[in-house]
């Protein structure tokens, strides 16, 4: 089953919890994204699952990133490890779906991001990490990024071997997986992900992609290839020479394939493009005859 799940938080106040209620009426969901603020107490969080149970929400993703984690620093990759802990707890607490975690932040954007020494710290706080999983009887799912030492379907394929529990899966991002070459080949990307990994897949990450050269940024400086965010369908943006290549179509039939729930959040974007975008997905999901609950 494919669960619309937007990050709509249910908050504490009558004020944010109506709000809140609103937002999910307006987006036709009875999932959503969330995490649990720094100051939540336990009891804040089962104060939270009641509200939802009540009005029959149910949590998916759930996500909190911490840059630590895989970092060679040992205080700041315990700080990761002891905030996933508490991730985990709120999270079984609330009944979600999977906790997310992001690989390497900390290596984003330098020398180190694809190295294999980066690589094996990130191997090993993964096995660290699956044990808290298996501890906490909840799903870890790790997300990607080109631009983290989790670039590509090959490493997925090694964590999911170094941490061998069940409880590792995949909080995917096609776009975040699309290099350069692969921008006009994202039918051919996707099937890679569901050949070799759609069994792992807790839950995905919807946006889309737009490309351009010779682009001014914002240091004055010309690019040589930019890719940017999209809202997903978009056709035209400012100064872009395309965009809205990626196969949604291809993407919402593999996911409904899966013999597992899977959430899909459409990630990144403003209240208002967030709901264009799961519509445009919705759209192609009737298009293709695949059901979004």
């Amino acid at each position: 089953m494919i669960l619309m799940s937007p990050n709509i938080h249910p908050g504490k106040t009558a004020e944010e919890r109506d709000e809140f209620l609103r937002k999910v009426s307006i987006m036709e969901v009875q999932t959503v994204s969330m995490s649990t603020p720094a100051d939540w107490s336990d009891a804040d969080v089962e104060d939270a699952r009641n509200f939802l149970d009540d009005h029959g929400i149910r949590p998916g993703e759930f996500s909190a990133f911490h840059s630590g984690f895989g970092a060679a620093d040992e205080d700041e990759y315990q700080s990761a490890i002891e905030h996933y802990r508490r991730q985990l707890r709120h999270a079984r607490i609330l009944g979600a779906h999977c906790v997310g975690f992001n690989v390497g932040l900390t290596y984003r954007c330098t020398p180190q991001m694809w190295t294999e020494d980066a690589w094996k710290r990130c191997l090993d706080a993964a096995v660290d990490l699956a044990r808290e999983a298996e501890a906490a009887e909840m799903d870890v799912a790790a997300h990607p990024h080109i631009m983290s030492p989790l670039c590509s379907v090959e490493r997925y394929k090694e964590m999911f071997e170094a941490a061998s529990s069940p409880r590792m899966k995949a909080l995917m991002d096609c776009v975040n997986l699309t290099w350069p070459h692969l921008f006009y080949r994202t039918t051919e990307l996707v099937n890679q992900i569901f050949d070799e990994m759609g069994d792992r897949i807790a839950a995905l990450h919807a946006k889309d992609i737009a490309m351009s050269a010779v682009r001014q940024n914002e240091s004055g400086r010309l690019s040589v290839v930019h890719i940017d965010e999209a809202v997903p369908g978009a056709k035209e943006a400012e100064h872009r020479y395309e965009s809205g290549v990626m196969d949604y179509a291809t993407i919402l039939r593999r996911l409904d394939e899966l013999n597992h729930d899977v959430t899909l959040y459409v990630e990144h974007f403003p209240y208002e493009d967030t709901i264009t975008g799961q519509q445009y997905i919705r759209h192609v999901a009737r298009e293709v005859g695949v059901t979004i609950h």
